[in-house]
């Protein structure tokens, strides 16, 4: 109970003062009320620091480091509780606050490291399936590859049976040279002297050809050339031979192999094969040879 002022007078009431505000104060000191020192900046941002790092990832991803960051808060409260303003109080603060954001540092790092992770692992997943993909294809490209030379190998091994069939039946010469298959028609089997209208024996040996050619004519380009002996004049001789090779190609067209697999060229004198002193040698360079050129790799 306070008494009032105009009753505590004397020794006896200043000595009561006395003893009245010993006990007030003793009283504030004993709740940690009226004389407490506030708490250090570094203190309250420590706590701050450690309940965000608390509520946040550090909880999950850095339960060690929180724990020691709990710790480190503790004895900096400890110390402030023992002595407010202590040199040791504003340390621990410190080390508390600087331990509590490095928790944090420390979360968000295992969490970059584990989004990280997870990225590594979606690409590996997806160069893994890219990978997959492109043996597959290169696999199934390699098979349509094998197929079609198999099938290239097959068709050439069938042309050359159909063209030694018909070097047989028709009595012709069919030999493989490095432009390709050639045909070579003598031209006493194809017109008379001088001339480029076929014989009748050449339609029927052309026809022959035309049907064996006719198959495989589209995967090969086909040139007719026409030659003669050297008797005459150059000039005469490259127009007599074009207009020879120009009437096997008409025919061979005419017999249903395709046009644009056709071209016709005369040829003339320029290209003999025997001695054009003899006359068997005039008679063997003066011929149509079909020249069947190999088809384009792939």
């Amino acid at each position: 109970m306070i008494l009032p002022l105009a009753k505590v007078s004397g020794m006896h009431g200043r000595s009561q003062l006395r003893r009245l505000s010993l006990a007030v104060f003793a009283a504030c000191v004993f709740a940690n009320g009226c004389a407490s020192s506030p708490a250090p900046r570094q203190l309250i941002d420590a706590r701050a620091a450690y309940n965000e790092a608390r509520l946040g990832k550090a909880a999950e991803l850095a339960p060690a480091e929180l724990h020691v960051a709990k710790v480190s808060l503790n004895a900096a409260e400890q110390a402030f509780q023992d002595d407010p303003d202590s040199a040791e109080t504003y340390t621990l603060a410190y080390v508390a606050l600087r331990t509590a954001e490095l928790v944090k540092v420390q979360a968000e790092t295992k969490q970059h490291k584990a989004e990280l992770d997870q990225a590594q692992r979606e690409l590996d997943r997806i160069e893994a399936e890219e990978i997959a993909r492109a043996r597959r294809e290169l696999s199934r490209a390699h098979d349509e590859l094998a197929n079609e030379r198999r099938a290239r190998v097959a068709a050439e091994s069938r042309e050359h049976d159909a063209l030694q069939k018909l070097a047989e039946a028709a009595a012709l010469s069919v030999k493989e040279e490095a432009r390709g298959t050639v045909i070579v028609l003598p031209g006493s089997v194809l017109f008379a002297s001088g001339e480029y209208q076929l014989t009748a024996e050449a339609r029927t040996k052309l026809a022959l050809i035309a049907d064996t050619l006719r198959p495989q004519a589209a995967d090969h380009e086909i040139v007719i050339e026409g030659h003669t002996d050297s008797r005459g004049t150059p000039l005469a001789n490259e127009a007599l031979s074009s207009h020879r090779a120009r009437a096997v190609m008409d025919y061979l067209a005419a017999r249903g192999v395709p046009a644009a697999s056709l071209t016709s060229v005369g040829i003339g004198q320029a290209r003999p094969i025997a001695d054009n002193s003899t006359a068997e040698g005039r008679a063997a360079n003066r011929r149509v040879e079909i020249v069947i050129k190999a088809a384009e790799p792939r």
